[in-house]
């Protein structure tokens, strides 16, 4: 029986063998959700343990017109602080009075939607105020993680008349957009009254944008030391106005990093922007080292050869790193610290993945964080479906056109591992467990462990809850000739409306050179 067991536990996951499985990184104290990655042929996985599942939010309601007349969507008004007063609509705005209990700061929090619901402002440049107040008004807005805590974002404030068009990029640096809640109307005087003809938020009108530009990853920085013209060649039938290569280790002699100069000033010289490429995830731990070799670049092109310097990081490949706020207060010191040691003499750039608008650091998505402190991204985007790249960047791409922060996207052409995914959670019934989480020991057990031979004084019970597969066709034109990864990049580029969108990174050159002609 026991033998039967263990052989319908193996077939339950993707693997030929099933036993312990070691876990790294810190456990969270009460764990909920493990999720197992097996990559191609490997047979031992990955583990991503995590805890509690976050409180999901109401889906936003999302405007689509140019221009939103706020006032015809306001819902319910709350006073707050010692405050009693009403809130009039009125064919042309809303008029807001009310009276406090001596001078402290009091007023009205107003829903923006009718529904209660959160309104998606991501999408639009600027609010548009005009009215009339009596005496000194401030003017704020909140969304779902500044509510909670209490919090908003001023936007004015005013006194008598007043016409004000206020660009949302300082207030999407402290909000999230797509969560907007309500308008916050305050003052400490002990009686008031603001009436508002205008309440709007604006979209920049559609037109004109920069044409978008084609960039390759190339990681062989030896190669293209040897044979710069290969490098060169296949950028030209491309197109391609831009070149990120992989700097020297810092162990590599002096004569090589003169090299990669003489190899950035050759691509500078044949009219492409010459960036150098570098990051590794450990860099959020040891920040300055990766600084110094910035300097040691900087020092040694001078003036005018080089485009940029792009960052690869992905801090989220060490173990914990999304259950952490330290570890991303953490990425995010690490960017100030490159930038600083750029010290504005040549632009940043940082990789990120798409799905970084998920994490978020004081209520805010982490994307939006890293975006607010360097001058580009480029979006790991790797989808061959180009309808789920701009879904799965849209986002960004908007948060782009707040903040002013051209967003490249990419392409992926290596060979990618078929992906399997096994998906684990807390059960609390022994006979329908499939797998044992040992705290003490530090292991998942995927073999039957009967009570009896337990020996961690801490475990916990989970099962199966579902399962799914990443085919690498999805992610990858690798195996596609190159024509098919010029079309879609052609698409990409001519398809792409937003303001935000620099180009397309394809990787990377090693790649798109083995793909059949």
């Amino acid at each position: 029986m026991l033998l039967q067991a263990v052989f319908g536990l193996m077939a339950m996951f993707p693997v030929a063998q099933a036993g312990d499985i070691p876990l790294s990184g810190p456990i969270p104290s009460f764990v909920y959700e493990i999720e197992l990655t097996y990559i191609g042929e490997r047979t031992t996985p990955t583990a991503t343990l995590s805890g509690p599942p976050q409180t999901v939010p109401p889906l936003p309601y999302r405007p689509f017109v140019p221009i939103l007349e706020l006032s015809s969507e306001l819902g319910e008004a709350r006073p707050f602080g010692a405050c009693q007063g009403q809130v009039t609509k009125r064919d042309q705005g809303i008029d807001v009075q009310w009276t406090a209990q001596g001078r402290v700061r009091c007023g009205q929090r107003i829903a923006l939607h009718q529904a209660g619901l959160p309104m998606d402002l991501l999408s639009y440049q600027w609010v548009r105020l005009r009215g009339q107040a009596d005496g000194q008004v401030v003017v704020a807005l909140d969304d779902l993680a500044g509510h909670r805590r209490e919090d908003n974002v001023p936007l004015a404030t005013v006194t008598g008349p007043f016409d004000l068009t206020i660009p949302l990029k300082e207030v999407g640096r402290r909000m999230d957009l797509r969560y907007v809640t309500a308008l916050v109307i305050s003052t400490e005087a002990e009686s008031t009254r603001i009436l508002f003809d205008r309440i709007e938020v604006v979209r920049e009108p559609l037109g004109s944008r920069q044409p978008g530009g084609i960039g390759f990853w190339v990681w062989n920085y030896r190669a293209a030391l040897e044979n710069p013209e290969t490098m060169l060649a296949t950028c030209r039938s491309q197109g391609c106005s831009r070149v990120l290569i992989q700097m020297p280790s810092q162990s590599d002699d002096e004569a090589l990093w003169r090299g990669y100069a003489r190899l950035l000033r050759a691509v500078r010289d044949r009219g492409i922007d010459a960036l150098a490429l570098d990051g590794y995830p450990e860099a959020i731990q040891e920040p300055l080292v990766l600084a110094d070799k910035i300097r040691r670049l900087l020092d040694l092109v001078g003036p005018g050869v080089l485009f940029g310097v792009q960052l690869d990081i992905e801090p989220y490949l060490l173990p914990g790193f999304l259950e952490d706020d330290r570890q991303l207060r953490r990425y995010l010191e690490t960017i100030e610290v490159l930038k600083g040691a750029i010290a504005g003499r040549t632009r940043l750039s940082i990789v990120i993945p798409f799905w970084l608008t998920g994490p978020t650091i004081d209520g805010r998505p982490l994307a939006c964080a890293v975006m607010d402190r360097v001058d580009e991204v480029a979006v790991m985007s790797y989808r061959t479906d180009l309808d789920e790249v701009q879904d799965i960047a849209e986002d960004i791409l908007r948060y782009g056109e707040v903040s002013g922060t051209p967003v490249w996207l990419a392409v992926e052409t290596t060979a990618l591992p078929l992906e399997q995914h096994v998906v684990l959670r807390r059960e609390t019934r022994p006979g329908r467990a499939d797998a044992l989480l040992d705290y003490d020991h530090r292991l998942l057990r995927l073999t039957p462990t009967s009570e009896a031979q337990a020996t961690s004084s801490r475990q916990e019970r989970f099962r199966i809850h579902h399962r799914f597969t990443v085919r690498p066709e999805r992610l990858t034109f690798a195996g596609r000739p190159r024509a098919d990864v010029s079309m879609a990049v052609r698409r990409m580029l001519d398809s792409t409306s937003h303001r935000s969108f620099a180009g397309v990174i394809i990787h990377d050159l090693d790649g798109f050179r083995a793909l059949a002609e």
